[in-house]
């Protein structure tokens, strides 16, 4: 899967400061990337250098209201199911 790396660079300065990380050095690893209703919707999994995750991210980006809802769990398996779930 390709991805922008503008795209890839909001999402993580995004969720860096979601998450209020944005004193760490990170890796985002981008697992699913769909469409979805006015927008689309990425699944991440954010580790930290050595290579321990820090938490799983499912973002829907909506287009048409301009904003982007997180939701972010410690599991990859409830991460999976959240991404399945939202539209």
């Amino acid at each position: 899967m390709i991805v922008d790396f503008s795209f890839y660079r909001r999402v993580m300065e995004f969720l860096a400061r979601y998450l209020g990380l944005g004193d760490r050095v990170l890796r985002m690893e981008v697992l699913r990337y769909d469409e979805a209703l006015n927008g689309v919707r990425v699944l991440v999994r954010i580790s930290d250098l050595s290579g321990n995750v820090v938490k799983y991210c499912v973002v829907r980006f909506d287009n048409a209201l301009g904003r982007a809802e997180p939701n972010c769990v410690d599991n990859e398996n409830q991460a999976w199911k959240t991404y399945q779930e939202t539209y």
